[in-house]
């Protein structure tokens, strides 16, 4: 956490977003460089990345606001069917033509369509910016999450039959997973909801918020089903039923700090420079076809929405970033049928290794251009 503040002020410093900082520091430190932190001890620290994790789609599930999504709702509706339709086409279509058989090109299809919520929600607060093109960038990003986390469990469940899994189990799966994420993000959500209502001290509505997360995230880890779905459920849930947790966001977010220094530190560990030289033609089709479909898909929507120049411009640029949802993804795939996993995680790994050391500098550069952060703080 030191060492990961000390590479923030440094990035600061050239210009780059902190989180920058955050995950070369991670990496520099991690096993792939000078191995002041080992694999063993970042593996053994995943709990860590769990509850930050969670305390970020917590955060990306406020946007779920009924009111928001009434006021941008069809707008936001067609920009995530546009850029993930054009996300799946461009990847799957791109993976089957160099080769690779149909339903792993499929599943990274729909990994692809993740955005890394975590870069993008701290590039958005470091910078203050607000506007229209960052509301429809963190909400896009929330929706696209959970889209992404949707049809994959359900194409990887189907799929699975073609591995010799029972069809009834099969089907059961994604539902179980999906369900029980939505009941547990639901219920945690109410009762905290209804809970500080009768709170009035500032230090037990955080620790409240702090503890409906960490009880989320463990009960969908020990009932083996979605904690990233679960939280943003969550953090729907509370927004619109309590209004208690809104007055002390700004001192929850002090809480939040040290975690996604950590957070940023230990992802940027866990990367593998040592996959690059082997990324191949596959790894460059992903890299390359998911970038266009973020990109043609939004412009594509925007051009026929008439949304403002910015949306059209660098929204799809904005969502470049990926990491948490996409290695939850193959991680779950790893966990399940090694084989197929086999092919992902390769990809997934040496790509995300890509995408999140450059994506928090290409965020910024979109708000800076799109005219919502005006300054450098």
């Amino acid at each position: 956490m030191l060492l990961g503040l000390l590479g923030g002020k440094l990035a600061r410093w050239a210009h780059l977003p902190k989180v920058s900082g955050y995950i070369i520091t991670g990496i520099l430190i991690g096993p792939s460089v000078l191995g002041l932190i080992s694999t063993e001890i970042v593996e053994g620290l995943r709990l860590v990345n769990d509850i930050a994790l969670g305390m970020i789609m917590f955060a990306i599930g406020g946007v779920f606001e009924v009111h928001h999504l009434k006021a941008v709702g069809r707008r936001i509706l067609w920009l995530t069917v546009g850029q993930t339709a054009a996300v799946i086409i461009f990847v799957t279509g791109g993976l089957y033509f160099v080769g690779m058989d149909f339903y792993p090109s499929l599943l990274l299809g729909m990994v692809a369509i993740a955005t890394a919520p975590a870069a993008t929600l701290l590039v958005i607060r470091e910078f203050s910016a607000n506007g229209e093109f960052t509301d429809s960038l963190i909400t896009v990003t929330a929706t696209s999450n959970m889209v992404c986390i949707l049809l994959f469990e359900f194409t990887f469940s189907l799929g699975s039959i073609t591995q010799g899994v029972d069809f009834k189990k099969a089907l059961i799966t994604p539902f179980y997973e999906l369900g029980g994420s939505l009941v547990i993000g639901l219920v945690v959500g109410y009762i905290i909801s209804r809970w500080e209502e009768h709170v009035e001290d500032q230090a037990e509505l955080l620790m409240i918020l702090l503890a409906g997360i960490v009880l989320t995230v463990g009960l969908a880890l020990t009932l083996n089903l979605q904690p990233l779905f679960a939280t943003l459920i969550l953090g729907g849930v509370t927004t619109n039923l309590s209004m208690m947790h809104r007055l002390v966001y700004a001192e929850f977010r002090q809480i939040e700090q040290p975690l996604y220094i950590a957070f940023f530190v230990l992802a940027g560990a866990s990367l593998h420079l040592d996959l690059l030289p082997g990324l191949g033609v596959a790894g460059a089709v992903y890299l390359t076809m998911r970038l266009a479909g973020k990109v043609v898909g939004s412009w594509v929507v925007g051009r026929w929405q008439k949304l403002p120049s910015s949306i059209n411009n660098y929204l799809g640029l904005g969502m470049v970033a990926q990491a948490g949802v996409a290695i939850g993804l193959i991680d779950y795939v790893n966990r399940t049928d090694t084989s197929v996993g086999a092919l992902l995680a390769p990809i997934i790994l040496a790509t995300v290794l890509i995408y999140e050391t450059l994506g928090p500098p290409i965020i910024e550069y979109t708000l800076f251009r799109s005219g919502d952060a005006k300054t450098f703080v």
